[in-house]
């Protein structure tokens, strides 16, 4: 898609629909719409009166032109009230117009930029948040359809503005917020691309080599470590885990270098679990329905990295991914089983359904190999965080007060909901074993804190350290301005946005 700015009046934009955004709490619905009102000899003004059009917070209005503007339809969005405008209100604008745009199979659209006058929200956060918006909303997983030729149409979208509205912010700057908007759109793209796949196309190894192809475009280093070489690494918790499927497991390790030495090291480790049947602990036939996007954290890794790469922060970054498939079979590991961790802990197995949680301790393990003062894991890891938080917030698990400082400003800029959840001390004796040092699964209750407790035995200090389980946002079960139904891509913008952002020296 191709992303642009255009600044003379919207009426005369050469775009097939244009979109306007308005707020509840001002009766004439601001200068743009106004003159698109003129244009259209008031028109636009009567079909918001006829379909009791106020404004209010994600309400749309798509109007068909029959004339005096070049466009052939106006989608008209509603922000709210002012005071609740930001970045995420113009991404969620964005998004519904490019979902419009892309349902009527338009090849062009131009969005207004609205800017408050008040100078709180930041201009070059509103032109990115819109390049966000516009590339995640005309999103549609094609692989496996038969598609007309000409269907995906919607290629050009400009971003319109008023000269005094941006504050003086030069040309270059509003072009370069623009592209990072459109790199960090593209990442996640990569990651529901992914998500969407299904498990028998998306195995392990081909999970790899897809990261594998993308790292060499994007100018990463990659290394694949096969089953032989988990072995080596002692990574038997990993190895436990796929053995009960045909399809060997990977451990995938992509690392980004600034062209100047840095003091600061960063590790993202994603889950990977391309298909979850539970193992010999067997889901039911419902619970393994979306279990395709249980490899949620790893595409968000993955994602993490293009835009990284793009975006070039000044820290090393490792993207270290644990892949494999969980499935019931005569070698599957067995509940009561002990297995051994490269952080040479061992492990009683309670439950083979709580898998995730062992393949990322040895990921973790393997990630602090790597000498790094940062590791942030993220994962489709508990059921008990979507019952404690919904399916649109994803819990976040800290161990370091200035980690989580820089995560709450990166989920911020992204528009991505989390909720900090506690590490409590009380309930990590229900993860002694008396046959192990530690086993797998705690009580039902406050099951998302135990699994995060379980890594968090798996992490050396002084690394500083955050769990993101993201079970609940991973999928969206409808269309809503930028989230596309299916997989969202959840987490790789805040992972991009968080590497990005300099920690205060102490």
């Amino acid at each position: 898609m191709k992303l642009s700015l255009y600044t003379d009046d919207l009426r005369d934009a050469m775009a097939d629909v244009v979109a306007v955004g308005v707020f509840s709490d001002e009766p004439d619905r601001g200068l743009a719409f106004a003159s698109l009102n003129r244009g259209l000899d008031g028109a636009l003004e009567r079909a918001c009166r006829d379909e009791a059009f106020k404004g209010h917070s994600g309400q749309t209005l798509v109007f068909n032109v029959a004339g005096g503007i070049a466009a052939t339809r106006v989608v008209v969005f509603g922000f709210g009230e002012r005071k609740q405008y930001g970045a995420e209100r113009a991404r969620a604008f964005a998004g519904a117009a490019s979902r419009v745009a892309s349902r009527v199979r338009a090849k062009s659209l131009a969005l207004q930029l609205t800017v408050p006058d008040d100078g709180v929200v930041d201009v070059l956060q509103l032109v990115g948040a819109l390049a966000e918006g516009s590339v995640l909303g005309a999103y549609v997983y094609r692989a496996h359809k038969t598609v007309e030729p000409g269907e995906d149409t919607l290629d050009d979208v400009r971003v319109a503005f008023v000269a005094e509205d941006v504050q003086g912010v030069k040309g270059s700057a509003l072009r370069r917020a623009l592209e990072r908007g459109q790199q960090l759109a593209d990442a996640t793209l990569f990651s529901r691309d992914l998500v969407n796949a299904p498990p028998n196309v998306l195995t392990p190894i081909e999970l790899a080599d897809r990261c594998k192809r993308m790292a060499k475009i994007a100018g990463l280093s990659c290394k694949i470590l096969n089953a032989r070489d988990l072995d080596r690494q002692g990574m038997h918790l990993h190895l436990g885990v796929a053995k009960g499927s045909d399809h060997e497991p990977r451990l995938i390790h992509m690392t980004y270098s600034p062209e100047e030495k840095s003091e600061r090291t960063v590790a993202l480790v994603g889950k990977g679990l391309t298909f979850d049947a539970g193992g010999l602990s067997i889901k039911t036939s419902e619970g393994m329905l979306e279990m395709k996007s249980d490899m949620g954290g790893a595409a968000a890794v993955a994602g993490a990295m293009m835009a990284i790469a793009k975006l070039k922060p000044a820290c090393v970054v490792h993207g270290i991914i644990g892949a494999a498939e969980n499935m019931p079979d005569g070698r599957a590991i067995r509940p009561s089983d002990v297995l051994p961790s490269k952080r040479g802990l061992t492990v009683e197995v309670i439950n083979t359904d709580a898998e995730g949680r062992l393949v990322l301790a040895d990921a973790i393990a393997y990630a602090q190999d790597q000498k790094v003062d940062e590791l942030i894991d993220v994962a489709t890891l508990t059921g008990a965080c979507m019952v404690a938080l919904g399916k649109k917030t994803a819990g976040a698990f800290v161990n370091d007060e200035r980690m989580a400082a820089r995560l709450e400003q990166a989920w911020k800029a992204s528009g991505e909901s989390f909720w900090r959840m506690p590490l409590d001390p009380a309930l990590d004796a229900q993860l002694d074993s008396d046959i192990a040092d530690v086993k797998n699964l705690g009580e039902r209750y406050g099951g998302a804190i135990t699994a995060a407790l379980f890594l968090q035995r798996f992490v050396e200090k002084p690394c500083a350290w955050a769990h993101l389980d993201i079970a609940g946002p991973v999928l969206s079960a409808e269309s809503v301005d930028y989230k596309t139904k299916g997989a969202t891509g959840f987490g790789a913008r805040t992972l991009a946005e968080y590497v990005m952002i300099v920690p205060k020296k102490r």
